[in-house]
This record gives C-alpha cells, structure tokens and sequence, in this order.
C-alpha cells in the first residue's frame, strides 16, 4: 500500500475501459451500495494518477490486511486546525492499541491532498452488520462526535467489484 491513492467516479462501462487500458496498475472497480449506477474506481498504485478528474488523498494511517471483498464505508469530515490534532491522536491511540472489531479487514485514515481539512476513515467490513455494530462499540466512541453536520459529515459505502490484479 502507497501513502497516496486516487479516485474517480463514472459509469460501469467507462470506469472498467479505464481499468483495462491500465492493467498495470492496482485499479479497483467498487459499486455504491446505495445505487446500482454509482461506480468508484481506486487507483492504489500511489504513481502519478492516470484519471483525468481525479480526488486524490494522502494515507496518514493504515491497519489490517488489504482485503477488499465486502462492504467498505467511506466517512467524510472536514476538520478545523484545531479539531485536526485531536482526530489524529484519538487514531494514533487506537492503532496502537487495535483489537481489531469483529468482522473489520483492514481501516485507513485518509486527508484529501488539495484540501487539510478534509478527512476521510476508510473501513472494509465482512459484512454491514459488523460494520453496525462497531458504530455503536466503545472502540468507536471516539469517533462518534465526528458524524454531525458540524463536521460536514457524510458517509458512501461501496461494495468491491473487481481488480484486475486478483
């Protein structure tokens, strides 16, 4: 895993011509799970993206085995400067002290690169359930404050299509 990786959003169609002229790359294929039309293609590759209008971010944290299959949540925030420090060191403390919640394969903390403030927390469940029920965990309480419209919260999740390289 690279410390950088890109997104970008399109059509099945589309997003899968993309993957194809770049096999040599690690481009994930993952459909949103709350529509049938909403695709997300992941370039893990951490070289210079090849998406045209790409959102690119920076991995400040990773943990867990690089597993995609399943359900995968992505929670947006925007965080003030301030908010920032507190963010980092209530991730830095969990990963340190991870006991991996049931059913979780592997979690990341994401900054988007052309913006400080915005964060996201990247998590690959085995099921929407386990992924439920570490929402309302002690191991999640940290984080909880997070999802309120005061921190622009919103949250995708997506379901793993296909990869090229597995």
């Amino acid at each position: 895993m690279s410390g950088k990786i890109s997104a970008t959003f399109g059509t099945r169609k589309i997003l899968t011509m993309i993957q194809q002229q770049h096999a040599d790359r690690d481009l994930l294929l993952m459909q949103a799970n709350a529509t049938e039309d909403r695709y997300m293609l992941l370039d893990l590759s951490g070289e210079k993206t090849v998406f045209s209008s790409p959102v690119s971010y920076d991995v400040l944290l990773a943990k867990g085995n690089e597993d995609w299959h399943g359900m995968t949540s992505f929670i947006f925030m925007d965080l003030p400067i301030e908010e920032q420090k507190v963010f980092n060191s209530k991730f830095t403390a969990f990963r340190a002290e991870f006991e991996k919640p049931n059913g979780l394969k592997h979690f990341w903390v994401l900054r988007e690169a052309k913006n400080d403030a915005a964060f996201v927390i990247v998590t690959n469940w085995h099921s929407d359930s386990e992924y439920a029920v570490w929402l309302r965990s002690e191991s999640f309480k940290p984080f909880a404050k997070y999802l309120t419209p005061d921190f622009d919260y919103h949250e995708s999740r997506y379901a793993f299509v296909r990869s090229l390289k597995s």
